[in-house]
């Protein structure tokens, strides 16, 4: 018998061009696919879930996070003196699986509190053939669609060699990628110099797999170019330090860009988000590091408004003359609207993700990742702006609802099957082995 769900009387953001938005609208979920979205649905016996007073997006995609770092959350508050490179990857060589297991385990919960749907872990924690395993198994425990990203990156003591990593890379991609379902495989490879990265990017591409690359220097695009690197199915993480003639080979190639907005706007220049739109590069954005950040992508993108808004304007300022607070406004300033963001964080990171054709938009026929915000307690925008009342007007305890795949993982803010004693266990036990190692 077909289980059914209806969301009632929602104002709903479809993200889907031919649907538009719905100042109130039902949603109606059948056997995890949305089955149909309008006004005064016929749903028979289905579970109803109230809508009145709440906002119903799709799910949020985060497009690069490192959960493995979530059971050292804080251990790196200060980007700035380089302590990540110095004091936190160094302690991947004291990870257990089981530490794999805790810090997906917690952060990928921490993650539906707060309204994301589907999280790319990017692990470059994988010292042996039993860590993969294990974040994998704890992503799929809480319920979170996920994008697992296996990284070949080594760290020292490298007990891992890489041929040995080939022949796990293959083992996990066989046993746990579905496109049909809640996990899909890719691949993370070598930084640019790094001696396999050209047949680390030829094995994922072997698989027809998505892969990425972490850029932080000036050169490295041009340099992937020049070997014929470059593609759709190859996402740039950071990229602060892109220049535009390399940004215009990234749009010819289709190539994307994901922008880590704290990481990548402590201290670093932050211009490449705009230089990147301009010369038509997709960009989509992730939360990055919960060893310094909670894993809370729509506060990346309420982050990501306001830095850009300063940068908008201070540009504009360089080259025009501007009377008054703020320049005027005109096509493509500002550059990133509330609207703009959760779309970002929607139907483009889908797209870019190769995902699309399952989410990213509330379109019928497409699996059930949808979020329900409430207005809040003091009341709705006087202005029917659903994305701007979400992006400015809410907070995390305003996230009501989480849907993944049809089957409800929050409701009424409470996680379903979470246990907070137990997560805190496990983030002790685990400290304890890596800090006391």
């Amino acid at each position: 018998m077909a289980r059914r769900t209806i969301i009632t009387g929602a104002d709903t953001v479809t993200m889907e061009p031919a649907l538009g938005d719905f100042p109130s609208a039902d949603i109606l979920i059948e056997d995890g696919a949305i089955m149909a979205v309008g006004p005064s649905l016929d749903a028979g016996d289905a579970e109803r879930i109230d809508g009145t007073g709440i906002i119903a997006l799709p799910g949020i995609i985060d497009a690069h996070t490192c959960l493995w770092q979530t059971v050292l959350r804080g251990y790196v508050p200060d980007l700035w003196p380089g302590t990540y490179n110095t004091k936190l990857l160094p302690l991947r060589r004291h990870y257990t699986p089981e530490d794999n297991f805790n810090a997906a385990y917690v952060g990928a919960y921490e993650m539906l509190s707060y309204g994301t749907t589907t999280v790319v872990d990017y692990c470059h924690d994988i010292s042996g053939p039993d860590h993969a395993p294990h974040s994998i198994e704890a992503l799929k425990t809480t319920g979170i669609r996920h994008l697992f990203t296996y990284s070949f990156m080594t760290f020292e003591p490298d007990n891992f060699p890489m041929t040995a990593r080939y022949e796990d890379a293959r083992r996990i991609y066989d046993k746990f990628h579905d496109p049909n379902g809640l996990t899909t495989i890719g691949f993370g490879v070598d930084s640019i110099g790094g001696p396999h990265l050209a047949q680390q990017l030829a094995f994922s591409r072997t698989l027809k797999a998505p892969s990425c690359i972490h850029v932080n220097e000036t050169g490295t695009i041009a340099r992937l170019h020049a070997d014929g690197l470059l593609g759709p199915d190859f996402l740039v993480i950071h990229g602060n330090l892109i220049t535009n003639a390399e940004l215009d080979l990234m749009a010819a190639a289709r190539m994307p860009l994901c922008f880590t907005p704290t990481a990548d706007t402590q201290g670093t220049p932050a211009d490449v988000v705009r230089r990147a739109h301009d010369r038509g590069v997709d960009v989509v954005f992730g939360c990055d590091i919960p060893c310094s950040i909670a894993s809370d992508t729509l506060g990346q993108l309420r982050v990501m408004f306001n830095v850009q808004g300063f940068l908008d304007g201070a540009m504009e300022r360089s080259f025009a003359t501007v009377i008054g607070r703020r320049p005027t406004v005109r096509p493509g300033l500002p550059l990133l609207t509330p609207r703009k963001l959760i779309e970002t964080a929607t139907i483009t990171a889908a797209r870019v993700l190769g995902l699309d054709d399952r989410i990213g938009s509330l379109t019928p026929g497409k699996r059930a990742d949808i979020v329900l915000i409430r207005k809040g307690p003091f009341g709705g925008s006087a202005v029917p702006d659903a994305c701007a009342h979400v992006l400015l007007q809410t907070s995390p305890r305003d996230i009501d609802t989480v849907i993944v795949d049809g089957e409800i993982r929050m409701r009424g803010g409470v996680l379903a099957g979470f246990d907070a004693s137990r997560a805190a266990s496990m983030i002790r036990a685990s400290r304890q082995r890596i800090l006391a190692a």
